[in-house]
């Protein structure tokens, strides 16, 4: 890896493995037509330029954490059925830990430079960014208890 070596905390959660899931976005039906209904989010979509200036410069080769608290970021996919899965979760924690933790998240369709720097090489990605010390990566989907306790081992936070 280009930066520093993330520490995988794998090992302290359960896999579930990769379960694909058709889910479809929520839809208001009219009398005429079909409209999707755009769900507002807590968790932040960010591209290269704001992961720069929020959480790291990703072209430099060490790793200096600019966020005021810690962060969590989802590195995730549109066409993803694990991603849409975990989207609601990140939602979710999102809001329990607001003002404790920010929450971002990053296509990497969209921000391929960035992902290629965190060798994501698989999606959803999980970066878990302290304020400092290194960064933490897990990849894969988990149970809302999993990453509570994954944000209290790495974080401190309870």
């Amino acid at each position: 890896m280009k930066k520093t070596t993330i520490i995988l905390i794998a090992s302290a959660l359960t896999a579930l493995g990769c379960i694909e899931m058709c889910a479809k976005p929520q839809t208001a039906k009219t009398s005429t037509t079909t409209a999707t209904t755009v769900k507002k989010t807590a968790v932040r979509e960010i591209g290269e330029k704001e992961f720069s200036t929020l959480i790291a410069d990703f072209n430099s080769k060490d790793w200096k954490f600019l966020g005021k608290r810690p962060a969590i970021v989802d590195f995730s996919a549109t066409w993803c059925g694990p991603c849409r899965q975990l989207s609601p979760i990140l939602d979710q924690l999102a809001t329990s830990y607001s003002g404790k933790i920010d929450f971002y998240k990053v296509d990497v369709d969209k921000c391929p430079n960035l992902s290629r720097s965190y060798g994501v090489s698989s999606v959803p990605m999980l970066i878990f960014c302290p304020t400092t010390g290194n960064p933490t990566a897990v990849t894969g989907l988990y149970p809302k208890e999993e990453l509570v306790k994954a944000i209290e081992y790495v974080f401190k936070i309870k």
